[in-house]
């Protein structure tokens, strides 16, 4: 009897040792894709350097508020406000 018990107790401290938990985050971003007619845009979010944007590109932005204005030759043709959730893509169409 004082075998088995010991024997039991040997085996449930190996099993036990080999047992992981934990829990996986995802990194909190959020992506912008621009659609519309991006022939000669210049795009400019927050404080961050403008850019041209692509179709079909993802950008990766913090989730939040986020200030997004658009030039076209140095028109402003879209003056935007966006507050970009975490894990999901929010479609800009540029007019």
């Amino acid at each position: 009897m004082v075998k088995i018990l010991i024997l039991s107790l040997g085996a449930l401290f190996i099993f036990a040792c080999g047992h992981v938990e934990g829990t996986i985050q995802r990194a909190e971003k959020g992506l912008i894709v621009f659609s519309g007619n991006l022939e000669n845009v210049s795009i400019k979010i927050d404080e961050l350097e403008p850019f041209t944007p692509s179709y079909g590109k993802h950008y990766q932005l913090s989730p939040g508020k986020h200030v997004l204005t658009a030039y076209r030759d140095g028109t402003l043709v879209l003056n935007k406000i966006v507050f970009l959730e975490n894990q999901v893509t929010m479609e800009i169409r540029i007019p």
